[in-house]
């Protein structure tokens, strides 16, 4: 693998910001105000060596999307406390878009459900989450 490639995951994770090394970007609601949308290219760091999207990239991405929706959802900061992942096809392609919505919003936690399409639409793995509110207020991530 590339060193500076490497350098720059190593600098992303010490910073916390691996939305910005993955180039992952919020984007909008969807037309119908019910799913949030986040897109991004698969970069090479992102596969595995079989040539697909790794399934911890996968799992991370959803992660992201799902506690995103929440926090737009409440205004309230979110952790993960469970997650479950399918996968359901290879994850190939040039760019991704993954789509999160809250399902149930609750007192102390919340749930969502989310999928990952590619830019052919084909749909390579879905996800649900249950999170945790810290009590803290969202950080607000600025969509495109």
């Amino acid at each position: 693998m590339n060193p500076k490639l490497i350098a720059k995951a190593v600098d992303a994770m010490a910073s916390g910001d691996m939305m910005k090394l993955m180039e992952l970007i919020p984007l909008e609601r969807s037309r119908d105000g019910e799913w949030f949308v986040m897109e991004g290219p698969i970069l090479p760091l992102m596969m595995n060596p079989l040539g697909i999207m790794h399934g911890g990239v996968t799992a991370f991405i959803f992660d992201s999307a799902m506690g995103w929706s929440i926090a737009e959802s409440t205004g309230r900061q979110v952790v993960t406390v469970q997650m479950n992942v399918h996968y359901l096809s290879p994850g190939k392609g040039q760019r991704f878009r993954v789509f999160a919505r809250p399902t149930h919003l609750g007192k102390q936690t919340a749930v969502a459900e989310a999928y990952v399409e590619n830019d052919e639409g084909r749909r390579f793995a879905q996800a649900t989450g249950t999170f945790f509110y810290t009590g803290e207020p969202a950080i607000r991530v600025e969509s495109k």
